[in-house]
This record gives C-alpha cells, sequence and structure tokens, in this order.
C-alpha cells in the first residue's frame, strides 16, 4: 500500500514566480523525509486559445523567498495516515507544501526535465519506475512554468508522491 499522497492546486490564476507546486521533503528519519514523485499533471480551464507553455520540474535552493497557498496532500489510501509533509505558505521550510507562488525571489534553481505542451492539452509525467523523480531530506521539489504563460487564468497542478521513508 504504502504512504501515496497527492498535492493539488485547482483553477488557479498565477502569481509572482509561475510556481504552480512546492515540496520540500521532512528532515532524515522523518516520515516524508524521502520521496518519490510518481505522476505530475498540469492543465488549463480558462480559455480556448491554443499556445505552447514551458514547463519544468527541478529542484530549488532555500536561499531567498518562495511563498505560496498552504496546500495539504490528501492520502491516496482512504482512511490511510497523514502525510509528513503539512500544507504551508513556505515550502522553503522542511515538510512544508504548497501551491501557486505569490513570492519568489533571490533562489536558484535547477532544472529539468523541460517539456512544452500546448495549454490545450495539458501535460501528463508518469514515468516509469527508473525515472522517477526522487527527492531526499531538506530538498525542495518545484514544478512551475519556465517563463509566465500568456494566460494566467485556471491552471490546476496534481502532484502525486509517495513518502519511501
Amino acid at each position: 500500500m504504502g504512504r501515496r499522497y497527492i498535492l493539488t492546486g485547482e483553477n488557479m490564476t498565477l502569481g509572482t514566480g509561475s510556481i504552480l507546486a512546492a515540496i520540500q521533503a521532512a528532515a532524515a528519519g522523518s516520515p516524508g523525509s524521502w520521496l518519490e514523485i510518481e505522476r505530475v499533471e498540469v492543465s488549463q480551464n480558462h480559455n480556448n486559445s491554443a499556445a505552447q507553455v514551458r514547463i519544468f520540474q527541478g529542484k530549488r535552493n532555500t536561499a531567498g523567498t518562495l511563498t505560496v497557498t498552504s496546500a495539504t496532500p490528501s492520502p491516496l489510501v482512504l482512511g490511510g495516515p497523514a502525510s509528513g509533509i503539512s500544507g504551508g505558505t513556505s515550502p522553503l521550510s522542511a515538510a512544508t507544501c504548497g501551491v501557486n507562488s505569490s513570492a519568489d525571489s533571490g533562489g536558484a534553481y535547477i532544472f529539468g526535465p523541460y517539456v512544452n505542451p500546448n495549454n490545450l492539452g495539458g501535460y501528463i509525467f508518469q514515468p516509469i519506475p527508473d525515472h522517477k523523480i526522487i527527492v531526499p531530506p531538506g530538498v525542495v521539489y518545484a514544478v512551475g512554468f519556465v517563463a509566465a504563460p500568456v494566460d494566467l487564468a485556471g491552471w490546476t497542478v496534481s502532484v502525486w508522491f509517495h513518502e519511501v521513508m
């Protein structure tokens, strides 16, 4: 069964920095200290005009400021245990996650993988087991836009993750 969760932000109007979701793993030895990113979906429901967007998944350092809307991960096992990761407004703190950045400054990202989907079709990252993204203790994982899309409204993100330890 495992400790599997989903972090979701729905129908968001993008804020500063265009970060859709960010999660910092917990400290070593705590629940949520090692995460596997199992699936990511990004879609838009606001318009019917096609446009290419530039999405990344990557690592952010803990320098500067990253402010997000608090969002609590939901267990995929109904009635399962709460995640070791809690919703909060600063995913630069251990064991914290959120969606839709309102401030992002002073930090550096290591990007990859990059994708360039059409906004009308959305994006799904569902890797084979050997290609899952592993997030070790104290590391900030983020999914967002390399550059802000033309239309900032109506974005939804879902990140499925497994707390390995």
